[in-house]
């Protein structure tokens, strides 16, 4: 019907008109944009006076500096000795690491380039990272954090900034029976308390050299253990056995971006600790303490590495494909730890419980044997550092030396070769 149809068409247009309206008015008024929150740089109004600074690093237990680059003489005179010395030193990853100006590289092209912070507080303990926040927050400074300088993402140095600098902070302290705070009914654990400034070297040294046990780590010890190691997940020498460093987290002390001291694990502050064990470095706070679980160490361990250059691209295709299989079948295991630090393809470290007998060891040292049958190089496969290193319980523990992550140039008396 005519009548009907019309009626119909202007209900639905009311209904619709009615909806319409009641949406609209349900809806939240719209709020103007924010204006941005821009950092303060110098020369700015906003910048802090000297007199404000001053104050600032009169209230540190550490001090307050103003970094410069390593590279700063060559700006001047390319061509001078301090120059020249001066790129000598940028190849010391320690001596870079010293200067609060440093990094480990000096940018990533089309990305970053290394630039030092315009203050810098060396920090001494908790209490200066706090302070530093505080400060950085009144005074709307940008606030980049530093250990050793490893972010080759370039997030641990801003121009303009305040850099806290975490450097200094190395105490370490080995526990027999840790239990996080807050968990009284959790099974005491022994572990490791790192601060925030301590490198691989040093927790190697005191865990694994007077301590006789092992931390998961990495290869590289000018590394920071409380970083962005640490919480990026941490891949390390043993991680196919003990897992991610990230794993052996059992506490940690944070600063957050309100100046408050967080203690963070299994029991409080649960969210945050999830976070920090692989959530970034300085993402959610700056860590300034952390507890990590230590593992026995093998009776034994070993290592194996070299070299191989193909001639032709088709034959170094046909390596990586041979190289991934044999990976598959012989070293994908807790017995095969991660190349080391600065390896192009290395067979890494065996370890055991045992020393192997003349047919295992035989396929331990496979990867040499493999490596000596590739024909199509252009030279010979180079190997070394092939070699088991007994750890007996007369030792009690400790650890031949050197470290166990270092080549043996002179085998200790309890060393034994793998059979040629």
């Amino acid at each position: 019907m005519p009548g009907t149809s019309g009626s119909g068409g202007v209900t639905r247009a009311l209904v619709a008109t009615l909806f319409a309206a009641g949406c609209a008015t349900s809806r939240p008024a719209p709020q103007p944009e924010a204006a941005p929150l821009c950092r303060c740089a110098p020369g700015q109004p906003c910048w802090p006076t000297r007199d404000d600074w001053q104050k600032f690093g009169a209230t540190l237990r550490g001090k307050l500096e103003q970094p410069q680059s390593p590279l700063a003489p060559c700006r001047s005179d390319a061509a001078g000795e301090a120059c020249a010395t001066a790129i000598r030193n940028s190849t010391n990853p320690f001596y870079l690491q010293d200067q609060p100006g440093g990094t480990e590289s000096t940018g990533w092209l089309g990305a970053w380039t290394a630039a030092s912070s315009a203050y810098a507080v060396v920090a001494k303990d908790a209490s200066d990272v706090v302070a530093a926040v505080k400060f950085a927050r009144r005074s709307r400074l940008r606030l980049v954090i530093k250990g050793t300088g490893h972010d080759y993402l370039g997030r641990s140095n801003a121009p303009d900034s305040l850099l806290v600098w975490t450097h200094q902070m190395r105490k370490v302290d080995v526990r027999d029976a840790f239990i996080p705070q807050g968990c009284g009914a959790a099974e005491p654990a022994p572990a490791v308390t790192l601060e925030a400034g301590t490198r691989w070297l040093e927790a190697y040294q005191e865990v694994t050299v007077k301590h006789g046990r092992y931390v998961q780590g990495g290869g590289c010890t000018t590394v920071g253990a409380a970083g962005g190691f640490m919480q990026g997940g941490g891949f390390g020498s043993w991680s196919k056995k003990y897992g991610i460093a990230a794993a052996s987290m059992l506490e940690a002390e944070v600063v957050t971006a309100d100046g408050r001291v967080l203690v963070a694990n299994g029991c409080q502050n649960q969210d945050l600790f999830w976070a920090l064990r692989g959530g970034g470095g300085g993402t959610f706070g700056v860590v300034t303490r952390v507890t990590l679980r230590t593992h026995p160490l093998p009776d034994y361990f070993g290592a194996i590495d070299g070299s191989i250059v193909a001639k032709t691209d088709a034959a170094f295709k046909d390596l990586l494909e041979h190289f991934l299989l044999f990976y598959r079948e012989e070293l994908s295991n807790e017995h095969w730890a991660r190349p080391k630090c600065g390896s192009s393809i290395s067979f890494a470290s065996w370890q055991g419980r045992a020393l192997p007998n003349e047919k295992k060891a035989a396929r331990s040292s496979t990867a040499r044997l493999w490596a000596r049958n590739w024909k199509d190089a252009n030279s010979p496969p180079k190997l070394g550092g092939q070699y088991a290193v007994r750890l007996p319980a007369a030792q009690a523990g400790l650890v031949p030396k050197p470290l166990p992550f270092q080549r043996i140039a002179q085998e200790p008396p309890c060393a034994a070769r793998l059979p040629s």
